[in-house]
């Protein structure tokens, strides 16, 4: 997986209801490409599923209609579910799908989900590698979930190795085959600067025997934060 510059930006559908959706659309993405300063969008995702699977809407076809007039390379779905996945492919195959993985949720690995996808030309993007931040953390800051010895027993394994969090989180999104993109978040340059250091050196084998299902840990949108 190389390092380069697309950009692809996510949008759902409007909290009000619009009147025209199909000339709002096309506002806010002529707004996004005028604040970008660029031409084109080389990805627009669509951050909600629900909002697709609902075809009275027409988002969808809307959405369309920009690749059609080149305004974007690619079309796709950004998702939280395996099912979500088999939902829209029974009536569109996006151009790119983008899943949460990371050490801890590993549910997209299962069933060589992933092989399938790839099969159909569908480019795989993976967000939440650091799983909002949390994998970052010297002391975890969410309580609502049962399997707290499990972060323990990831940060002891990162100290018995000497490498960092960060290297481990990235090590083991890089050793997954299939994969096309990453999204990561950062806070400073500085920090953006050490994910690149850290993505370009030598790969280091990271177990995946830290996988876990309990939603409470996995599902951001599900944490009680203390």
């Amino acid at each position: 997986m190389r390092l380069n510059k697309k950009i692809i930006t996510k949008i759902k559908l409007p909290v009000k209801k619009e009147k025209n959706l199909k000339l709002w659309l096309n506002k806010m993405l002529t707004k996004s490409l005028k604040d970008l300063k660029i031409k084109k969008l080389y990805g627009l995702l669509v951050h909600d599923t629900s909002d697709i699977l609902n075809k009275k809407n027409r988002f969808l076809e809307y959405i369309l209609e920009l690749k059609k007039k080149k305004l974007v390379s690619k079309v796709g779905i950004s998702v939280y579910e395996i099912n979500e996945i088999n939902q829209v492919l029974k009536f569109w195959k996006p151009d790119i799908i983008q899943i949460p993985l990371n050490i801890f949720d590993q549910r997209f690995l299962k069933k060589d989900l992933l092989k399938k996808l790839k099969k159909q030309n569908i480019e795989i993007h993976v967000r939440s590698c650091f799983l909002k931040g949390l994998l970052l953390q010297s002391q975890l800051k969410i309580g609502n979930f049962k399997s707290k010895n499990l972060f323990k027993k990831f940060t002891s394994w990162c100290n018995s190795k000497n490498i960092s969090q960060l290297d481990a989180c990235l090590n083991f999104i890089k050793k997954i085959k299939h994969i096309d993109g990453i999204v990561v978040g950062f806070d400073s340059a500085k920090q953006l600067k050490e994910i690149i250091y850290c993505f370009r050196k030598k790969t280091i084998f990271v177990p995946d025997d830290f996988a876990n299902n309990e939603k409470k840990l996995i599902d951001p949108r599900k944490w009680k934060i203390n």
